[in-house]
């Protein structure tokens, strides 16, 4: 259990950055990768709507994938941009917010599941909100290669706490009316919630598609209106 709210608790550090290598930049011609759960989370948010054929149209359209051929490695960032922006097109921006939100919940769940340790979950939940804040941030980044693609990652406990994708490839040529990352908020949000405490919220605040000079998520308790603070 979780012994204390993030700010009782707070561990002062520095900007924590995650900054793309050469494949994940795309230099030399390479393209910049990304983890293939955007597309196949997607897919299966898509599908938990209740219509499997506009789930596999969109996969189609997007990432020339049927179901049989959901990715099971690293793709090409291109893949996953064009399932988000296709899920944009085909739904108003209330039904693609909430699939898109789905699939980052779905996400999250994944890698709670599959890919982070169960001690390290144990060490979390046990500690301190403050440091297991930390310690999540911290591994965020030092794997943000499977998330950020052509983007760089940070985060920071100062003044406020916030992560940060810069670059975000998501918002890519994108201009929007209301913040567009609701992927990355969701998975973001899921994993606090459950590793740091479920009295804690990440929302988006800032967003590249908005003009903002890069995309910046608040961890703060969930009552709060992060968009005001």
């Amino acid at each position: 259990m979780v012994t204390g709210g993030l700010m009782a608790t707070r561990v002062q550090a520095p900007t924590r950055a995650y900054t793309p290598g050469p494949t994940q930049a795309g230099v030399a011609g390479a393209p910049a990768r990304i983890g293939p759960n955007v597309v196949i989370q997607t897919y299966h948010a898509l599908v938990a709507r209740g219509d499997a054929d506009l789930a596999e149209g969109v996969l189609l359209d997007a990432t020339g994938r049927t179901p049989a051929m959901l990715p099971g490695a690293m793709v090409d960032e291109r893949e996953a941009i064009a399932i988000v922006h296709r899920v944009r097109q085909v739904l108003d921006d209330e039904g693609a917010a909430a699939v898109l939100a789905d699939a980052g919940h779905r996400t999250a769940r994944y890698l709670l599941a599959h890919r982070i340790p169960r001690f390290a979950q144990a060490i979390m939940k046990a500690a301190p909100a403050g440091l297991a804040f930390r310690f999540l941030a911290n591994a965020m980044a030092r794997h943000a290669w499977t998330f950020a693609g052509s983007g760089r990652f940070e985060w920071t406990t100062e003044p406020r706490t916030l992560l940060r994708l810069h670059a975000c490839p998501m918002c890519r040529d994108v201009r929007a009316s209301r913040p567009f990352c609701d992927y990355y908020a969701a998975t973001f949000d899921t994993l606090v919630r459950t590793l740091v405490s479920p009295r804690l919220a990440v929302r988006e605040v800032q967003c590249r598609a908005l003009g903002d000079p890069c995309c910046e998520f608040a961890v703060q308790p969930h009552d709060v209106d992060v968009t005001t603070t």
